[in-house]
């Protein structure tokens, strides 16, 4: 397969969001992977974006999604990768049991490589009877579900990645501060998951809580409250 970068933007309402911070990501990563700069035309890929979803008859009452893949010869795709069932970013009712599994990625960046890798690590996971796997890296740093990066509540704070890989990671962020919640940037280890109150991974869908982690339960109260305060943000950008 052919060596691609990826954003997956996140339509609803006749707009693109964040988008401008999609082509960003993109372009730091280009540069770095490729050698090559990612400066589109931010209007024109909008509206090419929003063409997608029309052509894959995306409802437009709902939300849905369009993955930009920009491959090392320069060229750029869009391909549409779904719907959601909500209006807006959302806490998610799917509330996986997960299993953590130890694994790598060549780097942090969305790309082929890391969809292989855990494409991979959640067949292990439903072998060993979980819904997903969470990432652990040699550190012992709880890392992501699949795409999306594990944040999580402890005594009533928030706690977020030290780095925010991607736009939605940071716009949940700003959400929480703008809200006034109290958030602290921190690794979220697995030798500390007895700490924690709740874990949820945050990507372009919105917020995923998770029910289970290594069979230890975990609720869902506050996230539920912060899902709000991401939509109440995004939308007023």
């Amino acid at each position: 397969m052919e060596p691609f970068l990826y954003q997956i933007v996140h339509l609803y309402g006749g707009r693109a969001r964040m988008l401008k911070e999609h082509v960003a990501r993109l372009h730091v990563a280009s540069c770095e992977l490729f050698g090559r700069a990612y400066r589109p035309d931010l209007k024109l890929l909008e509206k090419r974006l929003l063409e997608e979803a029309e052509r894959e008859h995306y409802p437009e009452a709902v939300s849905s999604f369009v993955r930009i893949e920009l491959f090392d010869t320069g060229e750029e795709n869009t391909f549409g990768v779904g719907t959601s069932l909500y209006a807006g970013y959302a806490l998610r009712s799917v509330r996986p049991e997960a299993i953590s599994l130890p694994y790598d990625l060549p780097f942090e960046t969305h790309s082929v490589a890391s969809l292989a890798a855990h494409a991979v690590a959640q067949s292990w996971a439903r072998e060993k009877g979980g819904d997903e796997a969470v990432r652990i890296d040699r550190e012992g740093v709880i890392r992501s579900l699949g795409e999306g990066s594990i944040f999580g509540f402890r005594e009533g704070v928030l706690i977020a990645p030290k780095q925010l890989h991607t736009a939605t990671d940071v716009a949940v962020w700003e959400a929480a501060r703008a809200a006034r919640m109290p958030a602290v940037q921190h690794p979220i280890l697995r030798a500390e998951l007895a700490l924690y109150d709740e874990l949820f991974a945050v990507d372009h869908r919105g917020l995923t809580s998770l029910a289970k982690l290594d069979e230890r339960p975990l609720p869902a109260i506050r996230v539920e409250r912060l899902a709000e305060e991401l939509e109440r943000w995004v939308s007023a950008q």
